[in-house]
């Protein structure tokens, strides 16, 4: 440490050759409350080992080499920080990273401490506001006391505030809106509907996040107050089922990714059903030749469903428009109409990206309907198609085959012009199942569903040229 003396600490220790060393110091410090034990490192590159011999200097008896591995006593590195710069190690890494070294048990007790008193500011702010206690009373009894019991962790959605209670700044506001929210809807309803001028028995959950927090959006999933609104009154309809208020076996009517939902309309909350759709082109739904959108609201009041012989599903919406073009070109070239195809001829879907719920529930509906309709899916081969494609067939497992998702078709159309597929997608395909991923994580390149476009069509036209010739012989 002979030049330190010309350098701040901060320039100092700020080299990367001595990151692996301040690190192993700092979670030293951490796990054991303090000044105490043995920090250890393994060096890693001869850049690492010349720089450690610089810095230890005669402290160290023998030589430093790649794989060394190397004891720190943290006295004596608290002893070299105070000689040189009067610093300790708390005062180091406070200078390095702009905040405080807390140990294990410090970030315990401050956790604890932040923790009750964001109970407390809420349940002092709600009784402010509407004169009834979050710990007892008819409110509490009407929710089974989830406020409390989301305090002592015991509560359906306490890993969300454990999550963000040090991450998130606006978390007491955001579990306000919540409890403020149950509020309006288990003792403030009619209150509210008249303010909004609703007639019917149930309210969409814009509305409900615009009357409590003046934000539309409040209650999206995406955001805490959304997530904790939607773990409370799961919360409180698991405790209804066990109070014996409701039948138990209404949770199992409905498919497993239409369960968010239900949670909502149990609670007379109306989901957003209409940003959610897909399309489809077949001669059941389609109207004159168009592909037809279909959103969820439609998809669910639908009762009268057709036995598709098979199903196409496709993830990007260009491909789609361009087999149903092709399917009228073919028609047209042989001298048939659209209506002349048959009722159950296999179904063209489009999902335009991660399937939503629409597209996933007419899936089950014309599975249902038909439970030996064989289901073909195909996407892009890049990470999210490829994801894409397992939750396809974890969801409908016995069903789904992918249609040239595969390494052959893969191998195929990569080219050096390709997009590249950055590397922290090439670890996720390294550790997902199958040959495709594999390869893909190999290639590290991308491969849209526009260039294998022409093999998707002859897959296609093939099955329709069967199809059209086995009814009316006309090859």
């Amino acid at each position: 440490m002979k030049n330190a003396f010309r350098k701040s600490a901060k320039q100092y220790y700020s080299d990367p050759l001595l990151h692996n060393l301040l690190e192993a110091v700092f979670n030293k410090y951490q796990g054991q409350n303090g000044v105490r034990g043995n920090a250890k490192i393994q060096v890693e590159t001869k850049a690492e080992a010349d720089r450690l011999q610089d810095f230890f200097g005669n402290r160290m008896e023998k030589l430093i080499r790649v794989g060394t591995e190397i004891q720190v006593p943290l006295k004596v590195f608290t002893e070299e920080l105070l000689l040189g710069y009067n610093l300790d190690i708390c005062g180091l890494y406070e200078l390095l990273n702009n905040k405080p070294l807390l140990t294990k048990s410090e970030q315990k007790q401050l956790k604890e401490t932040a923790w009750l008193n964001l109970f407390e500011n809420i349940s002092e702010r709600f009784k402010q506001a509407h004169q009834n206690s979050l710990y007892e009373g008819p409110f509490s009894d009407k929710i089974f006391n989830w406020f409390e019991r989301l305090k002592a962790g015991e509560a359906s959605g306490s890993r969300v505030v454990a999550s963000l209670i040090h991450k998130d700044n606006e978390i007491e506001t955001e579990l306000l809106h919540c409890m403020n929210a149950l509020w309006s809807l288990f003792f403030a309803k009619d209150y509210m509907f008249e303010e909004l001028g609703i007639s019917v028995e149930r309210i969409r959950l814009p509305m409900l996040a615009a009357f409590v927090t003046k934000d539309p959006h409040a209650f999206d999933w995406k955001k805490p107050a959304g997530r904790l609104l939607w773990h409370a009154l799961y919360d409180i309809d698991i405790h209804k089922i066990k109070n014996g208020e409701k039948r138990s076996n209404e949770n199992l009517i409905i498919p497993e990714f239409m369960k968010r939902r239900q949670i909502y309309r149990k609670f007379d909350i109306i989901d957003d059903d209409l940003s959610s759709n897909m399309h489809v082109f077949d001669r059941y739904f389609v109207y004159r030749s168009s592909p037809r959108t279909l959103n969820l609201r439609e998809v669910e009041l639908h009762n009268d469903w057709p036995e598709y012989s098979a199903m196409y599903i496709l993830e990007n919406p260009s491909v789609f428009s361009f087999l149903v073009d092709e399917t009228l070109h073919f028609l047209d070239v042989n001298g048939f109409s659209f209506e002349e195809i048959p009722i159950d001829f296999p179904a063209l879907v489009c999902t335009s990206g991660q399937s939503r719920n629409a597209a996933r529930f007419f899936i089950t509906k014309c599975l249902k309907a038909n439970p030996n309709c064989n289901v073909y899916y195909s996407g892009d081969l890049d990470l999210s198609g490829v994801q894409m494609q397992l939750g396809m067939e974890r969801q409908f497992l016995g069903h789904l085959e992918v249609w040239r998702m595969d390494s052959t078709t893969y191998l195929k159309h990569v080219d050096s012009r390709n997009l590249p597929i950055p590397q922290h997608e090439v670890k996720i395909l390294e550790r997902m199942p199958g040959d495709l991923a594999k390869t893909m994580s190999t290639t590290r390149a991308k491969v849209f569903q526009e260039h294998f476009s022409k093999e998707l069509k002859e897959d296609w036209i093939q099955v329709l040229e069967l199809v059209m010739n086995a009814v009316y012989k006309f090859s």
